[in-house]
This record gives C-alpha cells, sequence and structure tokens, in this order.
C-alpha cells in the first residue's frame, strides 16, 4: 500500500499534468485521434480518476485519522492531573489545560494572554522568575515550589517542573498541586516539635526520677541500717537475755533489712538500665556465656546441671547489658532446674520466624504459656513457684533486648522445659562462625 507522502506526492503530478494539457488544449490544435488511441486515453482517464478517488478516499481517512487522535490527546492534554501552561518569554501565557485553568479558578480563556507571575504570591516570583530565567537560558529541566492565589484569594502550594522549546522562546510548565503535602509536613513539623518538647519533659523528669531514687534509697537504707545494727547489737549482748522467741523476733528483723536493702539496691539498677549508655561492638556471646556459667559455678558449685554453649555466636550489641540478660536468663534455668538429675541447660542460635534468633534453654519443669504475658513485667511470678528473687531479673532482660532494638519471647510446656528467646537489630544479627 502507498503511503500517504506517496499519494500527495502523485496527486501533485497528475495535478500538474492535467493543468499543462489544459494548456495545450487552448494553444495547439486539436490533434487526430484514431479510435484506438481515443479508447486508449479513456481508459487512461478512467484510471487516473479511480487513482484519485482512492487517494482521496486515504485522504479522508488520514484526516479523521487525525481528528481522532487529535481529540485523544486534547483530552489528555486537558484532563491531565496536573497543570500545563506555555509561556513565552516575557512570560505571558500562551496555551494552558483546563487542569491548570481549575489550579487557578479562572477559565481558560480569561488566562491567556495574562502574565503568569500575577497569579504566584509576591514572596515567591523572585524563586520563580530564576527558575524560568534558567530555564529558558540554559534549555535544562528546572524544578521549584511557589504559592498560587486563587480566584477568591485562597492559597494553593504548587510544584513547578518546567522545560523549554526547541527555539528556546517558550516556556513549558507542570504544575502540581501540593498543598495537601505541604499540610502534612507542617503537621509533622508540628507533631516533632511537641514530640521533641515531650522528649525533653521526660529526660527532665527521668533525671529527676533518678535523683529522687538515690534520695529515697539514701533516706531509707540509713534507718534500715541502724535496725540492722540495733539488732546484731541485742543479737551479740543480749541473747542470752531473752527467750527463744524474742531471738527469733530478732533474727527475723534483721534477716528483714537485709532483704530490704538487697530490694533497694535491685530496683536502683533497673532504674539505671535505660539510662546506661551503650557501646555496642561486635563479640562471641557464646564466650560471654561461658564467662557468666564460670561464675555460677563457683557461686554454687553443689549445682548438677550440664551446660551446652554453642561456640562461635557473632552478635552486635553492648556486651556489659548483654551479660546482663544471660546472668538472667541462665541464672534462671539454673535456679528451676540446676539441683535436678539429668539437667540440660543450652545456649545457641537457631531460625525463628525468618530470622536468627538467640536462645537459653533447658529441660527443667517449664510453665503453662497462659501465664506466658506476665512474664516480663516487674515483680510478677509465676505461681506455684518458690525460688527466690524480686521478679526484676527478666524486666531487665526486655528492657535491654528492647534497648538493642530486638525483642525477647519465651516457649514451654510443664514439664517439658523452657526456651527463652531474643533477637538483636539487622546489624547485630547472631550468626555462627
Amino acid at each position: 500500500m502507498r503511503g500517504k507522502k506517496g499519494w500527495t506526492g502523485e496527486a501533485a503530478e497528475l495535478r500538474r499534468r492535467a493543468e499543462e494539457l489544459l494548456s495545450r488544449k487552448k494553444t495547439d490544435p486539436p490533434p487526430f485521434h484514431t479510435e484506438h488511441e481515443l479508447q486508449r486515453l479513456v481508459h487512461e482517464l478512467q484510471v487516473h480518476q479511480i487513482e484519485l478517488e482512492v487517494q482521496n478516499t486515504e485522504l479522508r481517512q488520514a484526516r479523521d485519522d487525525l481528528d481522532v487522535a487529535l481529540e485523544k490527546y486534547t483530552d489528555l492534554y486537558d484532563f491531565a492531573p496536573v497543570g500545563y501552561f506555555t509561556l513565552d518569554r516575557e512570560g505571558i501565557i500562551r496555551d494552558v489545560n483546563l487542569t491548570g485553568a481549575l489550579l487557578l479558578g479562572i477559565e481558560r480563556s480569561r488566562l491567556i494572554g495574562r502574565r503568569f507571575e500575577t497569579f504566584v504570591r509576591a514572596e515567591a516570583r523572585p524563586g520563580l522568575t530564576a527558575c524560568l530565567d534558567n530555564l529558558l537560558e540554559e534549555c535544562d529541566r528546572q524544578t521549584c515550589e511557589a504559592v498560587f492565589t486563587q480566584n477568591g484569594g485562597r492559597l494553593l502550594h504548587v510544584q513547578i517542573q518546567g522545560t523549554s522549546g526547541e527555539s528556546g522562546e517558550e516556556a513549558r510548565l507542570a504544575v502540581m498541586d501540593i498543598s495537601e503535602r505541604k499540610r502534612m509536613e507542617a503537621k509533622l513539623q508540628g507533631l516533632h516539635a511537641a514530640l521533641t518538647a515531650h522528649a525533653a519533659e521526660l529526660e527532665t523528669a527521668n533525671i529527676e526520677l533518678e535523683a529522687f531514687n538515690f534520695s529515697v534509697s539514701h533516706d531509707l537504707r540509713r534507718p534500715l541500717g541502724n535496725i540492722n545494727g540495733y539488732c546484731q547489737m541485742i543479737q551479740m549482748g543480749c541473747d542470752d537475755k531473752l527467750d527463744e522467741q524474742c531471738s527469733g523476733y530478732v533474727r527475723n528483723i534483721y534477716e528483714a533489712t537485709l532483704t530490704m536493702t538487697d530490694l533497694i539496691e535491685t530496683l536502683l539498677n533497673f532504674s539505671r538500665i535505660l539510662r546506661t549508655r551503650m557501646h555496642c561492638e561486635t563479640f562471641d556471646l557464646g564466650q560471654l556465656a561461658q564467662s557468666v556459667v564460670s561464675s555460677l559455678v563457683m557461686e554454687q558449685p553443689e549445682c548438677r546441671a550440664e551446660f551446652r554453649i554453642k561456640d562461635g555466636i557473632k552478635v552486635s550489641g553492648d556486651p556489659h547489658l548483654l551479660e546482663i540478660v544471660l546472668n538472667n536468663l541462665i541464672g534462671n534455668a539454673w535456679k528451676y532446674s540446676g539441683n535436678r538429675e539429668g539437667t540440660i541447660i543450652e545456649v545457641g542460635v537457631t531460625e525463628r520466624e525468618g530470622i536468627s534468633a538467640c536462645f537459653v534453654r533447658d529441660n527443667g519443669p517449664g510453665f503453662d504459656m497462659a501465664e506466658a504475658g506476665q512474664l516480663f513485667a516487674p515483680f510478677q511470678r509465676l505461681s506455684g513457684t518458690e525460688v527466690e528473687g524480686h521478679g526484676i531479673g527478666l524486666a531487665m532482660v526486655e528492657r535491654i533486648i528492647r534497648r538493642h532494638s530486638g525483642r525477647v519471647w519465651a516457649e514451654s510446656e510443664p514439664g517439658k522445659g523452657a526456651t527463652f528467646y531474643f533477637t538483636l537489630p539487622a546489624d547485630g544479627t547472631a550468626t555462627v562462625s
């Protein structure tokens, strides 16, 4: 099939030949034609007539196709989600789509021929002018923000992206409404300022609370120390003058003062955990666990537990804080299971829910998972347990792991032991070397 350009060129040639023939008819005498020549001329004219009709049909089809394409692209242009403006070098609006007119709240016909900057807030005009100058002079894509004053006085924050035409005599701008984004940014800035102020208040409150804790602990320790001292004096100097019941009362008071002093120290340590500055490094958690176990064995050599600790557990975190974690987790397994025959306490690393998790596992009495929710709350104890402690250890574990941006949880069944898992952040995920 012939291309549209081919048909156009041939039609022009046919027209030229027809005009030439007509001019000859006006000047030359009509030649004598035989019947055969006349038939041949008639045939040629019929062929040319058919070709012209085909050309006219294709031209009409091409015109219809162009009209359809023009309508489609006009709709795409007019109803695009951004406003399109065409400006000349003087900043006069030469063309605008319907979306652009809607952004300004003015009919499109009333925008043509007006200066674009008249719709921009005065404080935003210098930035817009610099953007347009760079766009036209450097013929490079430019982006800036401005504030429109809509018809009616409403302000509209917009982002303008522009490029220049090939001639460099006009600027083509795409204008997007970013008012909602600006409102969200302002809201976020307000929230950030409020959070910053709240964080400062909390910091001040924590400092005051810590000072209060030390003050209270000092005020409590002094009378407790006095009570403890007087109890020792009574036991040493007057014990033979007291009956057995009174001596028992004195011993109970003395032991209670020791327990109270230990509880005060535990609470102070618990309050310090959240304020201790972290010093993270990569180290072997297995070696740290071995050190914890060695200390426990020295304190209680009668314990019959078997320890299985994985070598080469590389983690990133604060060694001092994670030592507290292991002290509490291994210590709990020791207290709950250590004096039973066949007790095994394991420390290792495994895959849980698609990430690496360290664990401390024992085959002791375990617990009912219905009570798992209270494990990491301060001063909470599992029902039926008679192990010494203040119920602070696992709460400290949870807060330390949370400070490392990880999480800790437990899994157990009564009579089948317990496993405590904890994760560390992405850069501190446990691996086995």
